[in-house]
C-alpha cells in the first residue's frame, strides 16, 4: 500500500528542537492541516536530502510524539528554504513535485522592475528609481517626501526619509543605531550620510506613500497569498505593521513597530470601508501572485508588504518568499488567518499529489 508522505522542509532550529522532543506550534498545525488532507507529513531539513538516494530521513508521527524515521522519497515536498540545484536537479529527476522552488533574489529594484511589466499592477507602485545622486535631486523636484532604503535590506535597516518643508528646506531622517533616529536640515548639497550610503550598497529611492494611520500612527501591511487545495491563488492573512508613534515612519516590528489584525484596525477607523479596502487589497494581492508565476519557479507562498494610502488604495512596497509566520498563538479571527497560512501549502500538496495519481 503507497503512503501519502508529503516533505516539509523546516528550519534548522524547529527541526533540531524536534530531535529533543518539543513539538512547536508550526509544526502541530502542519501536522492537523496533513491529517484533515489525508497525508503523512515527514519534517525534515534541508540536509536530509541527499541527491542521489531514494529514501529521506524526517520526523514522522508516532503516538503522541515524533520519531526518527527513514521513509521513501515523499510525491510532494513543501519547502520555505530554497534547494541547492543539485538537490533540485535530483528531485526534477526523479519527478517529484517540490513547491517553492527559487523565487527571486532579494532586491528591491528588480521586483519593482517586474511589476512595472504589467500594466494593471503598475498604477500601484510608488514611482520608484536608483538611488544616485542625480536621480535624487530629480526626485526631490517630483515629490515632497520620499524614502530612501537599501534594494537588499530587511527589517527596516538603513531606511531613511526626506521631508520638503514649506519653508524649502529638507528635512532628513535616518537611524543611527537600532531605534535611534537623527534629523539633519539641507537645502542643496546632499548630506554625507546620503552619499556614504550610496557608495556602499544599492539603494532605491521611492515615492513616499502618505500611509493610513491607527489611533494617529501611521500603518502599513503584512498580505499573505498562497495556493490552496483547488491549486488557486487565495489571500491567507492580513496583517497590520502600525508605527510605534505619531512621528514614526517605519512599521517594522524589529523597529518598535506593533502587530495588529487587519480587522482591528479597519473596521474601527474612522473614513476607511472594510470591504472596498479589502477588496482592494485582495484584488492587487492575487493580481501581483499570478504576475510573478512568469518570473518564479513553482512559487505557491509569497507575503507582500503592502502601504495604504489615506483614501484606502493599497501600493506594492516589496514581498517575500520565506517570510515567517512565527509561533504566536492568537486567539479569534487571527488564530484563524495564522492557522490557514499552515493549512493551504499542505492543501496545496494534496492538490499535486491527487494530479499524480
Amino acid at each position: 500500500m503507497t503512503q501519502n508522505y508529503i516533505g516539509v522542509i523546516l528550519p534548522d532550529g524547529i527541526f533540531d528542537r524536534l530531535s529533543t522532543g518539543k513539538s512547536q506550534i508550526n509544526v502541530r498545525a502542519y501536522q492537523e492541516a496533513a491529517d484533515h488532507f489525508g497525508l503523512i507529513p515527514v519534517f525534515m531539513k534541508l540536509k536530509c536530502l541527499k541527491p542521489g538516494e531514494d529514501k529521506v530521513q524526517g520526523f514522522v508521527k508516532k503516538g503522541k510524539g515524533y520519531e526518527l524515521d527513514t521513509v521513501n522519497l515523499p510525491k510532494v515536498i513543501y519547502t520555505r528554504s530554497f534547494l541547492s540545484k543539485k538537490q533540485s536537479t535530483f528531485l526534477d529527476q526523479k519527478n517529484v513535485q517540490f513547491y517553492n522552488k527559487k523565487g527571486i533574489s532579494h532586491d528591491k529594484f528588480r521586483m519593482h522592475e517586474i511589476m512595472s511589466q504589467d500594466p494593471e499592477i503598475v498604477v500601484s507602485l510608488p514611482e520608484t528609481v536608483k538611488g544616485t545622486e542625480e536621480n535624487l535631486k530629480m526626485m526631490l523636484q517630483k515629490h515632497r517626501k520620499l524614502i530612501l532604503k537599501p534594494a537588499k535590506g530587511s527589517l527596516g535597516g538603513g531606511i531613511m526619509k526626506i521631508t520638503r518643508e514649506d519653508s524649502g528646506v529638507y528635512l532628513l531622517k535616518y537611524p543611527l543605531a537600532r531605534r535611534k533616529w537623527e534629523e539633519f536640515q539641507f537645502k542643496e548639497e546632499i548630506p554625507e550620510v546620503i552619499r556614504k550610503a550610496f557608495k556602499k550598497k544599492l539603494y532605491i529611492i521611492q515615492e513616499n506613500i502618505d500611509l493610513a494611520t491607527y489611533k494617529k500612527r501611521p500603518f502599513d501591511l503584512r498580505v499573505v497569498v498562497q495556493r490552496d487545495h483547488t491549486g488557486d491563488w487565495v489571500v491567507a492573512g492580513i496583517l497590520c505593521k502600525v508605527s510605534p508613534s505619531k512621528d514614526q515612519f517605519v512599521t517594522n516590528i524589529s523597529q518598535g513597530g506593533s502587530s495588529l489584525s487587519f480587522d482591528q484596525v479597519v473596521k474601527g477607523h474612522s473614513y476607511l470601508s472594510y470591504k472596498q479596502t479589502y477588496e482592494a487589497i485582495s484584488s492587487l494581492t492575487l493580481k501581483m501572485a499570478k504576475h510573478l508565476e512568469r518570473y518564479t519557479d513553482h512559487i505557491a507562498d509569497i507575503a507582500f508588504d503592502i502601504a495604504l494610502d489615506k483614501k484606502g488604495k493599497p501600493f506594492f512596497i516589496e514581498s517575500n518568499f520565506r517570510g515567517r509566520y512565527g509561533n504566536v498563538r492568537y486567539k479569534g479571527k487571527r488564530y484563524e488567518e495564522w492557522k490557514a497560512k499552515h493549512f493551504n501549502p499542505i492543501g496545496y500538496g494534496r492538490y499535486l499529489l491527487d494530479r499524480m495519481n
